[in-house]
């Protein structure tokens, strides 16, 4: 599925189910954003993800009801995905010191033990958490892992922006637990989590666990 197909079946469901976010889904990322974008990461930029910025600059994250990726996570526009990185690359460097890090030369897909250079953040919680993109080298490359409490998950969510974007969006549209692949076990062997699916409460969208 498309990143275009894919985004279009999420709005397409949000604007039948959650019509208050529809107004906080930004216009898509300027030439300029993403000429900026580039030069910061100075690192090869997923296919992927510069499709979708091309169609939503994320969102006004701030404003939406509760969360459009499961589990507690909105998507950020450009700017904010850069100085969320100078953030949370001062906030690891105070805490854990000043890198370079071993793990920066790690295959992309690897959990890090610190906030690396090659991390783009693109989503965020209210809590304080974060997805990004790993853009480390590797078969991974373009991986969307979670950050939460000074630590990266054991293992991406999903294998790319395209591959979150369609789980989503099936997760939405067809009534499909979101997060399966984690269910059954294929990439935390050790650690499986439960899948989950979308609900509406008074105007509030949350995702709702579902036992793995």
């Amino acid at each position: 599925m498309s990143v275009a197909t894919s985004w279009a079946r999420i709005v397409g469901w949000l604007a039948s189910n959650h019509p208050a976010s529809i107004p906080h889904i930004n216009p898509p990322a300027t030439a300029v954003d993403l000429r900026y974008l580039q030069a910061a990461m100075n690192r090869p930029l997923p296919v992927d993800l510069v499709d979708f910025l091309q169609i939503a600059n994320g969102t006004n994250h701030r404003y939406i009801y509760g969360y459009l990726i499961p589990s507690f996570y909105n998507l950020v526009p450009v700017m904010e995905m850069l100085s969320t990185r100078t953030m949370m690359r001062e906030i690891d460097g105070r805490v854990r010191g000043v890198g370079p890090w071993p793990d920066e030369g790690e295959p992309a897909g690897r959990p890090p033990m610190h906030w690396l250079d090659a991390l783009l953040p693109i989503a965020d919680a209210y809590g304080g958490g974060h997805l990004y993109v790993d853009l480390r080298d590797g078969d991974q490359f373009g991986c969307v892992g979670q950050w939460d409490e000074g630590f990266a998950s054991a293992a991406p969510y999903w294998g790319s922006v395209g591959e979150m974007l369609a789980d989503v969006a099936s997760a939405l549209a067809d009534g499909r637990p979101a997060l399966q692949v984690h269910a059954d076990g294929a990439t935390r062997p050790g650690e499986r989590i439960g899948t989950a699916l979308p609900h509406v409460t008074d105007g509030y969208l949350h995702w709702g666990d579902i036992p793995a």
